[in-house]
């Protein structure tokens, strides 16, 4: 499974980072699920000089920030619905091209 964090946006007040707009997808094989949010940081971040904040380090509050009881609730509730996903065997509809793919 591998995960894809996106930060679309930032907020500061007084040099301290308070909220990201964030994207996260996760992929397992040829499947892939996302979520997008915003999330208001407990405390102000800002932990490197402004300059040096990366999407990565942005990415890292926020699901840090998201654990409950050991588990990160926004990748929680990705692979739940993954999880569904790989569960609903989907079909071509017939107006479409019927396309035969064989499972590797």
């Amino acid at each position: 499974m591998q995960y894809i964090w996106k930060i679309k946006e930032l907020s500061a007040k007084d040099g301290l980072i308070t909220h990201a707009k964030y994207k996260c997808v996760v992929i397992e094989d040829d499947l892939s699920v996302e979520t997008e949010g915003n999330w208001w940081f407990n405390e102000p971040k800002l932990q490197v000089p402004f300059e040096q904040v990366t999407e990565e380090l942005v990415a890292s509050w926020i699901e840090k920030e998201a654990v409950k009881d050991g588990v990160c609730h926004i990748k929680s509730r990705l692979e739940e619905q993954l999880k569904a996903l790989e569960a609903n065997k989907t079909v071509v509809a017939p107006w479409l091209p019927q396309v035969f793919t064989p499972n590797i």
